[in-house]
């Protein structure tokens, strides 16, 4: 089995309190039975307490209980995790112990990346000195295919990670701006698709963003204000670009949405609606940047990391928005 990964991947630790978000709240987290079964044995001491805090969910699952403002049961005023002072990381589920990690499974391969949603990974992919690039590893077992889909699933993923390496060329070559980047991907995917792309402009694009089930008060207010207004946002677009590590940090971001979502067109074919996804995703990911220079007359590595971190939880961890947003209505 070979597994493919970013080269800052290693280096992901949780900032824990010092984090400005926080993933333990907002979010009904799931208790997988292995850990339930390692909560139940606690008979003791904190096992009181956690029991006390773990309901049954609408859907019929083991759940941590939200308190106020949809903060985990589990979670101190110090924002630290009550489970992890008292029994360990070990003892965390699979969902608290794998997050933000993500992991795509490929007949012979595995995928592995950091999701964006986290103001952690977004600083490691931004701040990282190399423009983006994958590790590859082995496990040293030997690749069996045992049935002709397999085989065929191997083979699809081949070719289409090779597409998207020829694409990365693209993304990092310094000798273009990053709009002609984006016009010769498109020009590729068409080529290779032998099928006309379609980018919708910004107007199209934000009424799609409208459209999308929120994750908050605060984004539809802010995808409404955007969408309002962005005509006069972008009037501060030529005063923008004069910031000349532009071009690099959303290279970077673009192939890191690429490397995320293009691999899944394995299976449905889906490679010129995913490149699509990705370029209007990078636009919409800037046109926020652009909003908040417009408004604040400068843009901090802090400003950039919230723009992504905001968009990925709004769009990637929601698989009926990410459908929209790619495959349309």
């Amino acid at each position: 089995m070979f597994y493919i990964k970013p080269d800052f991947y290693d280096k992901f630790k949780c900032i824990a309190e010092k984090c400005t978000d926080n993933c333990c709240i907002g979010w009904e987290i799931d208790i997988d039975e292995n850990a339930l079964e390692k909560y139940n044995a606690i008979e003791v001491g904190f096992g009181k307490e956690l029991k006390k805090k773990i309901i049954t969910s609408d859907d019929g699952n083991k759940c941590f209980k939200l308190c106020e403002n949809e903060r985990c049961a589990l979670l101190n005023e110090n924002n630290l995790c009550k489970l992890i002072i008292n029994c360990g990381e070990d003892y965390l589920c699979d969902i608290c112990r794998e997050h933000p990690r993500f992991y795509e499974w490929f007949a012979g391969f595995t995928e592995c990346g950091l999701g964006l949603c986290c103001e952690e990974a977004c600083r490691l992919l931004l701040e990282n000195e190399k423009p983006f690039s994958l590790l590859q590893e082995s496990d040293g077992e030997e690749i069996l295919s045992e049935t002709k889909e397999e085989v065929a699933e191997a083979d699809t993923y081949i070719f289409i990670s090779a597409f998207r390496d020829s694409l990365f060329d693209v993304i990092f070559d310094e000798k273009k701006s990053f709009e002609e980047k984006l016009v010769k991907i498109l020009s590729k995917t068409e080529s290779f698709c032998n099928e006309k792309c379609k980018v919708r402009d910004y107007e199209k694009s934000l009424a799609f963003y409208k459209k999308t089930e929120p994750i908050n008060d605060e984004w539809v207010t802010f995808i409404g204000a955007l969408s309002d207004n962005y005509k006069e946002v972008l009037q501060s677009e030529i005063e923008f670009d004069k910031i000349k590590e532009n071009n690099m940090l959303y290279s970077k971001i673009l192939a890191y949405i690429l490397y995320r979502h293009l691999s899944k067109a394995v299976f449905d074919g889906s490679i010129k609606e995913r490149v699509e996804f990705s370029v209007e995703a990078v636009r919409f990911i800037r046109l926020c940047d652009i909003k908040t220079f417009s408004e604040k007359g400068y843009l901090t590595l802090t400003d950039r990391i919230n723009n992504l971190k905001n968009w990925s939880k709004q769009i990637e961890y929601s698989e009926e928005n990410t459908d929209l947003m790619i495959y349309g209505e």
